[in-house]
């Protein structure tokens, strides 16, 4: 008894004399669509498929870089996590004018370096520090050879005004000298 030999149906053979290529690239596309070749296949959809399958393979090279990323319906995040160049370039070109912005109020005097403003606020804090703490050590003998409530308040008054008009006066003399 002589053994058959099981034949493929022949269908890739004759897709791959139809479509110019070898077997075995035809094998490798047709799986690619999700053509069974075992069985029988209308071939102009199986060229219709391949083609569209070799055009999704350069999507993401064929974007143009100047366009708006396609946006989701629920959010305003793009679609896809790809970058888009004019996006970027936009924020650099709005960074850009922002420091030439800021370098521009502070040239005019505007704006004023943060750090500047702590020092400042750090001398002036010490000099009512050092105002307010010396009026003890100024008024302990007078206070304590008066018994008169009013004059003590007076007194203290005083020399919390003179405290601060002096600190006032300062300040104001260091900023007409800057």
């Amino acid at each position: 008894m002589e053994k058959k030999k099981s034949k493929r149906p022949g269908y890739l053979t004759q897709y791959a004399a139809h479509a110019g290529i070898t077997k075995t690239a035809a094998a490798e596309q047709l799986k690619r669509v999700g053509i069974d070749y075992m069985q029988p296949f209308d071939f102009a959809d199986a060229d219709r498929k391949r083609q569209a399958a070799r055009h999704a393979d350069r999507m993401p090279f064929a974007k143009t870089i100047y366009a708006d990323p396609p946006k989701s319906t629920e959010t305003d995040e793009p679609a896809d996590e790809q970058f888009v160049y004019a996006d970027h370039q936009a924020k650099r070109e709005y960074y850009k004018a922002e420091i030439a912005r800021l370098e521009y109020e502070e040239r005019i005097s505007k704006l004023i370096e943060a750090e500047k403003i702590d020092a400042e606020w750090f001398r002036l804090a010490r000099v009512v520090r050092d105002a307010v703490l010396n009026i003890p050590a100024r008024l302990a003998g007078v206070l304590a050879s008066e018994n008169d409530e009013k004059k003590v308040s007076q007194i203290l008054e005083k020399e919390l005004r003179d405290a601060l008009e002096a600190i006032v006066s300062r300040a104001n003399e260091e900023t007409q000298a800057a």
